[in-house]
């Protein structure tokens, strides 16, 4: 009779599969599986990375095990999600299942339309710094005394004040990619003053 025994820290989680398929998972203590076959297989993941990769993830979120562990966010292909951990920025999201744990890291996401070609947020400045928010993002900046003038598709959709802006860019196809000029773009000029005789 083959024992096999697996150990997991407090930090820690498993991911136990047997015969390739998710069963659920271990927290933190010994565990003691009989396994004569070697068809028991556990992956050890760190807590203190919260966003939990795995080419498994869609078996696992419908497998009900991270309901009260992690928080998962399932993005259409319109949607782009806003990712703090412990208060900081992190990160943009573009369209897919994602899952975070929540155990060790306070997880907080906001999930955005992308439709919504003007993109405005509160904590717009540390967004457009993440260093992956040109997947999403599309940063025109309006100089000072300028206006700026927003096409959409050879369009025109509107006028915008000097400062920064970020245009989200829908891609019905769901794969990241940069946005570009060719579908949004912005053209400044300077307002015209008229002086009374």
């Amino acid at each position: 009779m083959f024992v096999k025994t697996v150990k997991i820290r407090s930090f820690e989680i498993g991911l136990y599969f047997r015969d390739g398929e998710f069963k659920g998972l271990l927290t933190a203590g010994r565990h003691w599986f009989i396994d004569p076959l070697n068809r028991v297989r556990v992956e050890i993941l760190s807590q203190r990375d919260p966003w939990l990769r795995h080419e498994n993830l869609d078996e696992i979120v419908q497998s009900g095990a991270l309901a009260d562990r992690a928080v998962v966010i399932d993005l259409k292909d319109h949607e782009r999600a806003l990712v703090w951990i412990d208060g900081r920025f992190n990160q943009i999201l573009t369209p897919g299942l994602y899952a975070y744990w929540t155990s060790l890291r306070k997880v907080r996401v906001e999930v955005v339309d992308a439709r919504k070609v003007r993109f405005e947020h509160p904590e717009l400045p540390v967004i457009s710094r993440s260093a992956l928010a040109e997947r999403a993002l599309e940063l025109a900046v309006v100089e000072p005394h300028c206006l700026g003038v927003l096409f959409i598709d050879g369009e025109y959709v509107g006028s915008l004040a000097a400062g920064a802006l970020c245009l989200l860019e829908e891609r019905g196809s769901g794969q990241a990619r940069p946005a570009g000029y060719a579908r949004n773009h912005v053209r400044h000029r300077r307002p015209r003053h008229h002086h009374g005789r």
